[in-house]
Order: structure tokens, then C-alpha cells, then sequence
């Protein structure tokens, strides 16, 4: 079967895309900060926040704490500010009615905030010391601020409960559900506008994903790990002129697709050995799948939602480098010089690399299985020096800098390649002519998959440069097989991705993008019926031996955290026909 055949071929998941929460939302960091608390007179109160706001002016000016009620009554005080004021308290005299203020950090001098709050201090009657006195016309006497120091919250509550503990113990607060948490969650808003379009295409990336993850796993590349990154821009389009013709865009959804790859852990030779995929021979999975060795499973730039990363970068590059030299080939031809990137490529990841950057495919030719040997992870250009003993040269792979494909030296080939191969399929530039083709050969495929063979063409590539306003994978979104692993997810943010998505069955114990468990907490009287555990506190009366027994896993939420600089939107794609208990990952423990 053809690569387009299979791409047509491509069935939907059906389900739907759940946002997935921040590690702020399942387990808040609750940070808290000394203030003072003040007993003024009730009858000035505006009077003291005026004073205030002048008297003690910051610069930058300090947070405000909007959940913080800035006054409170003596009956809406926790016990322990209460127990405090009257261990401080000297006067025995009867007040009249007052009210006290909190003075959030940062915190003034306690002589410069007893001199500002002098005037409002609350006045003291006494009774007068002389019997023959009139006994209902009390004097006054000197009074005194009341001043003591308590910790408050410094971030809002997350629920009513956590307002109402707060209320209790610390200093009265109140919940706004709607109020902005930026660095604790995405604003709604913005989160339900990319899920809306997201949902109605996210079954065939994610589809689009297995695929290609099927594809590495039979050729003994990598394990079964897929990527798809997508521009939204481009999904737009499709809807902008789907409406003008009044067809649908779904039909059209490949066309949004910017890059395919696939997971090529065993693809990588270390110190002149043969890789991990060479010493398998023949189709199907690699017998290192069974298991997890460290010490194979590569680097994760070889991971499959790097190396889609990198295709990406790599189509940028090439087409500022186009732009910017008005004499060179189209850009699009120039990223297919990189010979040592295409003849990397599976049949799905030449078809789409060829697609996106505007390659033609004619009905004949196949595209080889990468060498084994093959770098994954292409070396920078100024790096790209063939090398007579790398896989590259036993493909015949030339240089950048070729300006014709030359026969393959017999003397400079290995003394037996485990996966020989004819030429990729890629272009030399030529100087006379600008572009020559090498003759199509067959080869060795993925069970029976073949990729039609790319010319040049002068389609525009879908990937903006960056005088396009392109820059890093910045509003992309990427659809995975399986949950990336942290190293990977935070790859993904440091390329400014809008969104990452991947099924909840697809789910991986060394994931770094849920924050809680798919299925809600709850005791369990086996093990084997566990699908991890929660990373906050014990659940149930006590935390006891059956869930003392629970295997851990740290959930990292690295989507959207408050320490890191850039956030992305995460979402889970639940399917139809998968039940909850069985979206709990995969049987051998990787990092995807």
C-alpha cells in the first residue's frame, strides 16, 4: 500500500478533548507572608486606607492582595489574632466601637506605622476616680494602637473550602472564582477557544500520530511512539475557504500538518558499534521494546516529539536562508538538500517532509527504510562532512555541497551494511541545470509501504519563515501517541508550542504533562488494579497500609506551571471505547 493510500486510509479516533488541570489546581502552593494587624476606630476607616496608601508607597508598586479583606470585625477574627491582641493589651478601659486593619507586606517599620495610625487610635473611656462625680459621664483617657503580627495568605484560595480554613486560622478571605490566575491556569476563556479548535480534528492527528508510531515500531527504529505537529493558521485557512465553497475542511485536515515523525531510539551508532537497530535484522519490532536498558534507549533527541521539533526548526532555517539570497534555488528545494535528514526519513515522515515543503510526489519510485546506521539526530551544516565509515556513506548519502550524484565508491562501503540501500531519495543541486533527480530503485520498505518519490516543485511550504512571523514552533500545536516524557515536555514549552495533545490511554508513568490521575482517587483493596497514585495528601479517614502500598508516580504538570517562562495549553483526547481503567499507560515503563 502507498503512503497517500494510507494517509486517505486514516480513520478519526472518536472522543473528546478534556482540558487537562495545572499541578496549581490539584495541588496549590499555598504561599503566606507576615503582616500587621491594627485596631483603629471604626468611625475613620477610609480615613486610615488613605493614610495609609501614602504614607507607605512602593516602587515597583507591591502586589495587591484583592482576596485579602482589608478590614474585619473583632467577632470575624481567627482565635489566634484574637489571643494575640489581648496578650498585648494594656488598657482595661472600655472602648468604643472598633474595627481592625491588616497591613500587608512589604512591611513598614513598626515606629513609622504606630506614627501614621496615631490619629485613628480608638478612644478609651474610663470612669471618673472622684465619688462625687457624676458616674454616667466617663473621661477620656490616652489611648493606645494595638498592633500585633499574624501570617496572612499571599495567593487567593483556590476553592471555597480553602477560603473558609483560611478565614478560620489566618485572616478573614474571599473566593472569586472568576478572578485571573495566569500563572495558575489558563484563563477560560482562552483555554476554551483552542479547544474548540482543537476537538474537531484532533481524532485524525492523533490517528495520524499511531500511524507513524506503528511505522517506527515495525522497523525496528524505536519504540511505538509517534508526533504531529500542526499550525492552526493553516486550519483556518482550510475553514475560510471550506466557507466560501461551502464544503467542510475536515476532508482537508492533512494539509494543516507541518510535520510527522516518529520515536528512532535504536537508530543511533556509539563509538563505531553498530546501533541497536542494525543488530536487529529484518522487519518488526526490536527485541529491546520488551524491556527498558537504559543504556538503549538513546537520548531523547531522538524521541519522537523531538525530532519533529527539529524538522520544523530545520524547514525555518532553510527558509531564512532561501529568503535571504535571492540567487539560490527555492527554499523549498533547499531543505531537501539536507541529504542526511531525508535519507533519515520513514516512508509517513519522507511523504509528509516532502508534502509540507512542497516536494511533488509522481505515482512511481519507493522510498527506502532509513539505514540503521544513519544518524537520527542530524549534525549542524557546518558539521556535515561525509564520513567513509558512517552509515550515510554506505548509502551513497553526498555532501550538501554536491553539485551531481556520483556512483557509490565500492571501496569506501562498509565491509557488510546491515540494512544496504540505494540512494535516498533527495536532490543535489546542480550547477548547470539547478536540480537533478537520481533514478528510482527499489528498496526495502515497511510492510509493503511505499512513498512516492519528491521533484521539485514552487508550492509555497506550509512552515512560515521568519519574515512570515514564524519563530520556534511558537502557536503550534503537537498531537502524541503518548504522553512525552519530561525531558521532551519541556522541550516542548522551550519551542513555545500553543497546545500539546495526547489520549488519555496513551498516558506514561515518566510522563511530565498530567498532574493527577486519571481516574478519581480511590482505596483499593489489590495493587494490580492501581493506576498510580496521587501526588497531594492522603485521601479517606487514614492513610493506611493499602494506600501506603500504592506505587508512586510524580506528577508534574509541566504544561502549565508558575516557575516556568513560557506555559502551553494541555489536553487529553478521551476516547469512546476505552474505559477509564485501562487509560493507565502502557505495559513496559519508557520515556516517550
Amino acid at each position: 500500500m502507498g503512503v497517500q493510500e494510507i494517509v486517505n486510509a486514516i480513520e478519526p479516533l472518536q472522543g473528546d478533548v478534556i482540558p487537562i488541570k495545572t499541578i496549581q489546581e490539584v495541588v496549590p502552593i499555598e504561599e503566606f507572608g507576615d503582616a500587621y494587624i491594627a485596631e483603629v476606630n471604626v468611625k475613620a476607616a477610609s480615613k486610615v486606607i488613605k493614610a495609609l496608601d501614602a504614607a507607605f508607597k512602593t516602587d515597583p508598586p507591591s502586589p495587591s492582595l484583592p482576596h485579602l479583606r482589608r478590614f474585619a470585625k473583632r467577632d470575624a477574627l481567627p482565635g489566634s489574632v484574637r489571643a494575640a491582641i489581648e496578650a498585648v493589651k494594656t488598657d482595661a478601659g472600655h472602648h468604643i466601637p472598633t474595627i481592625y486593619v491588616v497591613i500587608p507586606p512589604p512591611l513598614p517599620s513598626l515606629d513609622e506605622l504606630l506614627e501614621v495610625l496615631a490619629p485613628y487610635a480608638p478612644e478609651t473611656y474610663k470612669p471618673r476616680s472622684s465619688p462625687a462625680s457624676d458616674q454616667s459621664s466617663p473621661e477620656p483617657a490616652p489611648s493606645k494602637i494595638t498592633i500585633v503580627k499574624s501570617k496572612i495568605p499571599l495567593s487567593p484560595p483556590f476553592s471555597i473550602a480553602q477560603a473558609n480554613k483560611w478565614t478560620k486560622n489566618l485572616w478573614p478571605v474571599t473566593f472569586n472564582p472568576a478572578a485571573p490566575r495566569s500563572t495558575v491556569a489558563p484563563p477560560p476563556q482562552v483555554l476554551a477557544r483552542a479547544q474548540d479548535s482543537i476537538r474537531p480534528r484532533a481524532g485524525y492527528y492523533l490517528s495520524l500520530a499511531r500511524e507513524v508510531a506503528k511505522e517506527a515500531l515495525e522497523s525496528g527504529r524505536g519504540r511505538g511512539v509517534g508526533a504531529v505537529i500542526v499550525d492552526p493558521s493553516l486550519e483556518e485557512k482550510l475553514e475560510a475557504a471550506a466557507a466560501e465553497t461551502g464544503s467542510s475542511s475536515i476532508d482537508r485536515w492533512s494539509e494543516a500538518v507541518v510535520a510527522v515523525s516518529g520515536d528512532a531510539r535504536y537508530n543511533r551508532s556509539e563509538g563505531g558499534a553498530l546501533s541497536q537497530a542494525a543488530l536487529h535484522h529484518g522487519m518488526g519490532p526490536n527485541p529491546a521494546t520488551e524491556t527498558y536498558n537504559s543504556d538503549l534507549e538513546g537520548g531523547p533527541d531522538l524521541h519522537a516529539l523531538m525530532r519533529a521539533i527539529d524538522l520544523v526548526a530545520r524547514g525555518r532555517r532553510e527558509n531564512n536562508e532561501g529568503a535571504a539570497d535571492a540567487t539560490s534555488p527555492p527554499v523549498l528545494v533547499a531543505s531537501t538538500l539536507d541529504l542526511q535528514l531525508s535519507s533519515d526519513l520513514t516512508p509517513l515522515e519522507s511523504y509528509f517532509f516532502s508534502d509540507v515543503n512542497g516536494m511533488h510526489h509522481p505515482s512511481t519510485a519507493s522510498s527506502p527504510v532509513a539505514s540503521a546506521d544513519s544518524p537520527c539526530s542530524p549534525k549542524k551544516r557546518k558539521l556535515e562532512e561525509p564520513n567513509p565509515e558512517s552509515g550515510s556513506a554506505s548509502l551513497g548519502v553526498l555532501p550538501t555541497n554536491s553539485l551531481s550524484p556520483s556512483p557509490l565508491d565500492p571501496a569506501k562501503q562498509l565491509v557488510d551494511p546491515p540494512l544496504p540501500a540505494p540512494p535516498p531519495s533527495t536532490m543535489a543541486a546542480s550547477a548547470s541545470s539547478g536540480l537533478t533527480t537520481p533514478p528510482p530503485t527499489s528498496a526495502p520498505t515497511i510492510e509493503g509501504i511505499h512513498v512516492d518519490h519528491p521533484t521539485a516543485t514552487t508550492k509555497a511550504s506550509r512552515i512560515r519563515s521568519r519574515s512570515e512571523g514564524g519563530y520556534l514552533c511558537t502557536d503550534l500545536d503537537v498531537y502524541v501517541s503518548h504522553e512525552p516524557c519530561v525531558c521532551c515536555s519541556m522541550g516542548m514549552l522551550l519551542s513555545r508550542f500553543r497546545a500539546v495533545v495526547f489520549p488519555r490511554s496513551g498516558r506514561m508513568e515518566t510522563g511530565g504533562i498530567t498532574s493527577e490521575p486519571a481516574i478519581a482517587p480511590m482505596r483499593v483493596e489489590d495493587e494490580s488494579d492501581w493506576g498510580g497514585s496521587f501526588s497531594g495528601e492522603p485521601w479517606g479517614d487514614s492513610a493506611d497500609e493499602d494506600v501506603d502500598k500504592a506505587p508512586e508516580r510524580v506528577y508534574y504538570g509541566l504544561h502549565w506551571r508558575k516557575e516556568l517562562n513560557w506555559r502551553a495549553l494541555g489536553f487529553e483526547f478521551v476516547e469512546d471505547d476505552v474505559s477509564e481503567e485501562s487509560s493507565t499507560g502502557v505495559n513496559v515503563a519508557f520515556h516517550a
